[in-house]
């Protein structure tokens, strides 16, 4: 099943990449879905930064930032639209 995505990147990247996928005699979301399965990677173990030797001062903000993407109007709308 094939689904759309719409990606906001400057003009000259999407250029770019038009280029590329005519160079190479294919479509940008061929490209795209390409790209994604060298990204591709078996899942381990999560990681847990207490385990690793960090500096003290690096060691004491552990904890303290979120990983959670902030919540925010435009991405509410673009969940209700899109799902």
């Amino acid at each position: 099943m094939k689904s759309k995505l719409t990606l906001s990147l400057p003009e000259k990247t999407i250029l770019q990449a038009k280029q590329i996928a005519i160079h190479r005699r294919t479509t940008v979301s061929a490209l795209f879905a390409e790209s994604l399965k060298q990204w591709q990677f078996e899942p381990g173990p999560p990681f847990k930064p207490e385990n690793h030797d960090y500096p003290d001062d690096v060691r004491e903000l552990i904890g303290i930032f979120s990983s959670h993407a902030p919540y925010d109007a435009r991405s509410a709308r673009i969940r209700e639209k899109h799902g």
